[in-house]
């Protein structure tokens, strides 16, 4: 009892010396979200995803698997006054219960006993009011292109300005993606982006805004990049293999050599009850290293429509993005060419998977074929409580070399889902997703080389807390 009471004198000892310092006039500011679901699929990045290509995941015998996976978000900003404020953002994901324990790794800890080392640090940067109108962001930040996330769509370390005008926005950045270890070459031997992005009212119906992004990487061999490049060739099951990413050795290439300049002109509008938007994208430069180098030719199209139809809201949207030496850079597989306006959740990406999603399409890259994807989607308020949506989507490859691959055609496939929410209480939702894929012929072989894929479904029963 006697360590009990000493304990909590010091305790309000230290809580009254802290009051009476200048950090105690800060706001603490707290907010975050936890997610977990049940997942039941033959189509998951749990284990079933043995192959390299469009094909990672489908099987001509495809187990059904079901896992937990888990995800917490926390949010802490230190916020001083209305122009200085500290953000920070942590995660905190199980990739599946019961993966492992008493180790040190990134979606790891669910299994028995825990004592896992998975905190990830998401976001670390200060927040400044300048001057009336100038914002700067100075740190480890989330930032995503204007053309829906297809080029990047990311947490980086750099500078954001920004200022506001009575019509318009106007922002600068640089951001440092990576840089040679060896310290006397820091600074030298980078990988960097360059960004400006605009956009004006023209009214209040029609906005519209232009962005240019240059990144450049010429880090030491070793370094990853992403090349232009048509598929190589076809694995033993008749599947294209194609080099999405290569690693350069110092013998043949000794520096990444990539300039790569993406320009883009997005809008959006409303024409009485439809909204419209959309954006063009191209780029121009090389990708490759000092012996080695592509011309970047990447190109996108997209158009998106919103109309209230019958007490809920009719959606629509349509992606092409070049293929072949016209497919898109962007700047990692991980961290860059995601496209969740269509809402699917196997022939595109999950907004529901957390750390451990995978896709038939995957990003607008699309290994390097591109993508022609369209899709059509309807939400609906059944009580204020009770929503649901239904979405179906129809995606192909932009362009593939019939000299080195094996599929019948391009289209890929037709994915139908569904969705339904249920708000408990305001802050927590239970949610039910499921959706399923007929196969197009791309994954049929002409030669025989491999059975018939089966189709994949999805199933997810989830739980979300905001605070």
């Amino acid at each position: 009892m006697k360590s009990s009471k000493t304990l909590a004198a010091l305790v309000t000892l230290g809580l009254a010396a802290a009051a009476a310092t200048p950090a105690m006039a800060l706001e603490h500011q707290i907010s975050g979200a936890f997610t977990s679901y049940y997942d039941l699929s033959n189509y998951s990045a749990a284990g079933n995803d043995g192959f390299a290509t469009n094909s990672k995941g489908l099987s001509t015998d495809a187990k059904t698997e079901n896992y937990f996976a888990q995800r917490v978000r926390l949010d802490y900003t230190a916020k001083a006054n209305e122009n200085v404020k500290l953000v920070t953002k942590f995660e905190l994901d199980y990739n599946y219960w019961g993966n492992s324990s008493y180790t040190a790794a990134g979606g790891g800890g669910a299994a028995l006993g825990a004592d896992t080392i998975n905190l990830e640090t998401k976001n670390l940067y200060l927040d400044l009011n300048v001057v009336k109108g100038l914002n700067a962001k100075i740190g480890m930040q989330g930032y995503t292109d204007a053309f829906k996330g297809i080029i990047f769509d990311a947490d980086m370390a750099g500078i954001l300005l920004t200022h506001a005008y009575d019509k318009a926005a106007v922002s600068a950045g640089f951001f440092r993606f990576g840089d040679t270890s060896a310290a006397s070459k820091l600074g030298k031997y980078t990988h960097d982006m360059f960004s400006m992005d605009g956009k004006y009212n023209i009214s209040k119906d029609i906005t519209v805004g232009a962005a240019y992004y240059y990144i450049a990487d010429n880090r030491d061999n070793g370094s990853t990049i992403t090349p232009s490049a048509l598929p190589t060739g076809q694995a033993a099951d008749g599947t294209p293999i194609y080099a999405t990413t290569t690693t350069f050795t110092s013998s043949a290439n000794p520096r990444n050599d990539t300039k790569v300049h993406t320009f883009g002109l997005n809008g959006e509008t409303t024409v009485g009850p439809l909204i419209l938007n959309g954006f063009a994208v191209a780029q121009f430069g090389d990708i490759g290293t000092v012996n080695n180098t592509n011309k970047a030719k990447g190109y996108a199209l997209n158009v998106g429509a919103k109309l209230p139809l019958a007490g809920g809201t009719a959606r629509a949207a349509l992606l092409y993005a070049g293929g072949g030496k016209n497919s898109l850079y962007h700047v990692a597989t991980a961290e860059g060419g995601f496209y969740f306006d269509n809402e699917m959740t196997i022939l595109g990406r999950d907004k529901n998977a957390t750390s451990i999603d995978n896709a038939i399409v995957f990003d607008a890259n699309n290994y390097n074929q591109g993508v022609i994807f369209a899709s059509v989607g309807y939400d609906y308020e059944f009580t204020q409580k009770l929503s649901g949506s239904a979405n179906l989507g129809f995606a192909s490859a932009a362009k593939t070399d019939k000299s080195v691959t094996d599929n019948k055609s391009d289209y890929l496939g037709t994915e139908i889902n569904c969705e339904a929410n249920y708000k408990l209480m305001p802050a927590v939702t239970l949610g039910a997703r499921a959706g399923y894929v007929v196969l197009g012929d791309y994954f049929k072989s002409n030669t025989g080389a491999h059975g018939t894929y089966d189709n994949p479904y999805d199933i997810k029963l989830i739980a979300k807390y905001a605070f």
